[in-house]
């Protein structure tokens, strides 16, 4: 038992060194809904916000999904941000700000109790309580994680799935880190 818990806190430890901070860079090149970006994102799959200022003063916030370290596809067209977005679709334009990495501290953790005190006390994440998705689960009828990061400011969605923990990006639903607890 011992030395499953210590083979299960070296893989958390080696997750938690793993996992980003934030990372800014800025557009370098747009063709279409696939931008290019000055500086890569550290591990495939991760999410991006990209910060579009208006000429109204306002900004929009557009949603980007990785597709190799320089490359980003726009993935969510319905911008988050400004009273009067609603009215523009913003296009990203070089040298508009990106974020990626955003929310990587706040988490929601799907594991057994054990598994779940353990993940939250080593990687340090602030956890969003499993009850809190189980009720929009029941409430939306979806267990779709964009929607959901999209309402809770999370990050990251963390599975423990028989003997390995899953590490996804909350708005891409892509899987950035899987380790083995063998």
């Amino acid at each position: 038992m011992r030395k499953l818990y210590l083979i299960i806190s070296i893989t958390i430890y080696s997750i938690a060194l793993t996992i980003p901070n934030k990372v800014y860079t800025t557009i370098n090149s747009v063709n279409g809904d696939i931008i290019t970006i000055n500086e890569p994102l550290p591990l495939n799959g991760m999410s991006a916000i990209v910060v579009r200022d208006t000429p109204n003063g306002e900004y929009a916030l557009l949603f980007a999904k990785q597709l190799s370290p320089n490359k980003l596809k726009i993935i969510d067209k319905d911008p988050v941000g400004g009273t009067n977005l609603a009215k523009i679709k913003p296009i990203p334009k070089v040298g508009d700000r990106v974020i990626s990495g955003l929310n990587y501290n706040k988490a929601l953790i799907l594991a057994p109790k054990d598994r779940y005190n353990q993940i939250v006390s080593q990687l340090g994440v602030k956890d969003i309580n499993p009850k809190i998705y189980e009720a929009y689960i029941a409430n939306k009828g979806s267990s779709n994680y964009k929607d959901f990061a999209k309402l809770t400011a999370i990050g990251l969605v963390i599975v423990t799935k028989g003997n390995t923990i899953e590490v996804i990006d909350a708005i891409s639903g892509e899987t950035i880190l899987k380790e083995s607890l063998k």
